[in-house]
């Protein structure tokens, strides 16, 4: 045990020198992270260099892990790794004309439509309303400006608007550590092979299953990035002009008023229709109900009046001669033997 410790420790001190020669040397290499504006009038990657050498951006081989966009978008931000955003906002008096131009262009600069979404129905007399469309292409980072350009000229531009994010320091941490994580998995798998110790084996492949695991989600992390590096992605938000030629712009005010006066009796008179088929095929529950209205009415009247009888009876008793109200003459007589 105490010798497969021995061996953990020198490995660990192999990886921490192996760590920080390799960030000595990106952090030579790399250039200081500047405004993405200003990046491309001042290149510090050596690209001449890395041509006569071999080598593309990040100590990879042409054609090695290395898109054709991803050497594109190094050629447009200095070899700074950049994720870029345009948000488009047009209007167009010719919405599938230019719906279709704009799909067929991207497909042409090797991008393509990742989203598309459309809402509303097509104007078809005058003043209707038109549609809106909701699109979200993938360009390649160095064919982006090309496409905005073009999509400029299909309509009338509205808004526009660019965002980026430099993401080179951790696109380069994350490449590191990846290499790192590799030579851990490596030389983990060679101890494996030289131990015959049970308790050693099962740590040794719980490493390495950590360390594998690590390796994926790195490895995931860094496509994501070539991903949004390597292809821009453009939000375009595509309105549909209202219709301002049709049947009715060609009419006089009064052709359009009497025609809206037509249309308006043609309502009401379906209306009315409409109420009487309704009006008859209800009929039946409307006389129930009718009838139980009037019923719960006369319960109420005849409660009321008998409230009222019983309110006035006493007063009346009380105003009769004392031969008639016994109980008034006895009301008398106590009364005076009182006094």
């Amino acid at each position: 045990m105490k010798k497969f410790f021995a061996i953990l420790m020198a490995l660990a001190m192999l990886l921490v020198i192996g760590c920080a020669a390799k960030s000595e040397s990106i952090a030579q290499e790399m250039p200081a992270t500047e405004p993405a504006a200003a990046a491309p009038a001042a290149p510090a990657y050596d690209m001449a260099a890395a041509q006569e050498s071999g080598m593309g951006i990040g100590g990879v081989f042409e054609g090695e892990g290395q898109s054709v966009a991803d050497r594109g978008n190094a050629d447009l931000y200095g070899g700074h790794k950049i994720i870029a955003t345009y948000n488009l906002e047009m209007t167009t008096d010719a919405f599938d004309e230019h719906y279709a131009l704009l799909t067929a262009k991207a497909e042409e600069l090797g991008g393509y439509v990742q989203d598309s979404s459309i809402s509303g129905t097509k104007p078809v007399t005058y003043n209707d309303y038109g549609r809106n469309a909701n699109l979200t292409f993938r360009i390649p980072s160095d064919q982006a400006e090309a496409f905005m350009e073009f999509a400029g000229g299909t309509g009338t531009i509205t808004h526009t608007s660019k965002s980026t994010q430099d993401v080179t320091l951790d696109y380069y941490d994350s490449e590191t550590r990846l290499e790192v994580l590799k030579t851990q998995l490596e030389r983990l798998k060679s101890i494996l092979v030289t131990t015959d110790n049970l308790a050693d084996i099962v740590e040794l492949e719980k490493a390495i299953a950590e360390v594998t695991i690590e390796i994926e989600q790195m490895t995931t992390q860094l496509r994501r990035y070539d991903d949004l590096i390597d292809y821009t992605t453009v939000y375009l938000y595509m309105n549909e002009e209202r219709l301002i030629a049709g049947p009715a712009n060609t009419q006089s005010v009064g052709e359009r008023i009497g025609k809206g006066f037509t249309s308006n009796l043609s309502g009401v008179g379906v209306f009315l229709e409409n109420f009487f088929v309704w009006f008859v095929s209800s009929l039946p529950v409307l006389v129930l109900l009718a009838l139980a209205g009037w019923g719960i009415v006369a319960i109420i009247l005849r409660v009321v009046r008998r409230r009222g009888k019983a309110e006035k009876l006493p007063k009346a008793r009380k105003n009769q001669p004392a031969w008639v109200n016994p109980e008034q003459k006895q009301e008398d007589t106590n009364e005076n033997e009182n006094k």
